[in-house]
């Protein structure tokens, strides 16, 4: 079986242009929302995906009989997908949530390999994430777990998480998302031969180069038809955004992030 090879990375990171990549590459990545290029089988609308996702931290701790159980619904989960999308092989999928399933997937399936796409938090934080705080969403446990790592959270700095409190502290709690998002993704680093990390500011600034470390990572050729579609295609106008932001705007996300964007060589 050739995968599968999802990407894995914190919504508003960059996924699209890779999944795109990977479709003029020649990988099945299912059923994909035009715009975003999300694989919308692996949606929270998905009883199965919320079920593997809202038990991601209880996966990393459980017993070996618990684990099995979990693979199962991953195996489940995955043979339901290639019965009703996939078409050929290899294949893969693209949905930023699902990086939460990213160590029961290596588990699960000994064939798959997984790119953890990486961006600048502070830019991500920059992209508003409606799918997690739009409307009444954060009040979804599912959402509180993706964001904060942990459920029941009724507060944040201090106050009660409502919808004033969410749009006060936006940055904060988007960047909070991402420190949260990418230290569940770093698990990756246990599967050396079978996770790689990608910088999106790489890809964005030497998108040849780095995809020609991707799809040799993935024992994928790289077609020449996808790397003119990248030279075409991809562009780094979107990097650095927050540093047109105040100073002051950026203290209490750097109180945040700061350790993460160093660990990840992000200057500071």
């Amino acid at each position: 079986m050739q995968g599968p090879y999802p990407i894995f990375c914190r919504g508003h990171s960059g996924g699209r242009i890779l999944c795109e990549a990977f479709i003029h590459n020649g990988i099945d990545m299912g059923k994909v929302a035009p715009d975003r290029k999300d694989t919308e089988f692996f949606s929270i609308h998905n009883p199965l995906i919320y079920e593997l996702t809202l038990n991601a931290y209880h996966y990393i701790t459980a017993t070996l009989e618990q684990k099995k159980y979990f693979q199962q619904l991953m195996q489940q989960c995955l043979g339901e997908y290639i019965a009703q999308e996939i078409k050929m092989q290899p294949f893969g999928w693209k949905m930023g949530m699902s990086l939460f399933m990213l160590p029961v997937v290596l588990d699960t399936f000994p064939h798959a390999k997984v790119i953890h796409l990486i961006r600048d938090g502070r830019d991500v934080m920059l992209s508003r994430l409606e799918a997690r705080f739009g409307g009444n969403n954060l009040a979804n446990p599912l959402n509180q777990l993706l964001v904060f790592g942990h459920t029941p959270v009724t507060h944040f700095a201090g106050q009660s998480l409502t919808s004033e409190t969410i749009a006060a502290y936006r940055n904060e709690l988007e960047i909070l998302h991402w420190v949260t998002a990418v230290n569940y993704g770093l698990q990756g680093r246990q599967y050396p031969e079978r996770y790689l990390e990608v910088k999106y500011e790489t890809l964005c600034q030497d998108p040849i180069t780095t995809c020609e470390m991707i799809f040799d990572f993935l024992q994928q050729p790289f077609l020449t038809t996808t790397k003119t579609w990248l030279k075409q295609a991809v562009h780094g106008v979107r990097i650095g955004k927050w540093r047109n932001l105040p100073a002051e705007q950026l203290e209490k996300p750097l109180s945040i992030a700061g350790e993460l964007l160093k660990k990840l060589n992000y200057p500071v």
